[in-house]
């Protein structure tokens, strides 16, 4: 089983970001969905002998020369994820997932379409942007299910979805 931090727009918000990790414990992987993409650099005591996976978003000079994928992958228990900072990059690929994970709205959703499930943790740009406190997602995987929890940075759970594997 593993423990998945998904984190976005973050917007080199340090105290944002140390907030999830004083209610994260135990996790085993970290991704992060751009804007900024160097935000855990630094942050070794978060990152150390975890693999973080992360994606620039569109204010990174990288994204926009191409110079790093706008398009992660992983396969995780069985299971297939896509990371993408703007779902507007992915719709322009035929990249098979199960789960497609963005941000850029700073808005939290998820969606289920076709078998296939879109899920934007939010942001953590500060406690509250765009009418949106700030929120990440956690994530449980084995490879029969995903368990996925919406939590605002007081690390309580305002949305919760359990998927099993068809």
């Amino acid at each position: 089983m593993k423990k998945i931090v998904i984190l976005s727009d973050s917007h080199k918000n340090q105290e944002t970001i140390r907030n999830v990790f004083q209610n994260e414990k135990e996790y085993t992987h970290i991704f992060h969905l751009g804007d900024d993409y160097e935000d855990l650099d630094n942050n070794f005591d978060i990152t150390n002998n975890i693999k973080l996976i992360r994606v620039p978003g569109i204010y990174h000079s990288c994204y926009l020369n191409g110079k790093l994928p706008a398009i992660q992958e992983i396969e995780i228990e069985s299971w297939r994820f896509a990371l993408v900072h703007r779902l507007e990059d992915l719709l322009k690929t035929n990249i098979p997932a199960d789960i497609y994970l963005y941000g850029h709205t700073h808005h939290s959703n998820y969606d289920h379409i076709e078998n296939k499930h879109f899920i934007n943790p939010g942001h953590l740009r500060k406690r509250t942007d765009r009418g949106q406190k700030a929120s990440y997602v956690v994530m449980t995987v084995d490879e029969n299910s995903i368990d996925i929890q919406f939590k605002h940075l007081d690390g309580k759970v305002f949305k919760h979805k359990h998927i099993n594997k068809f």
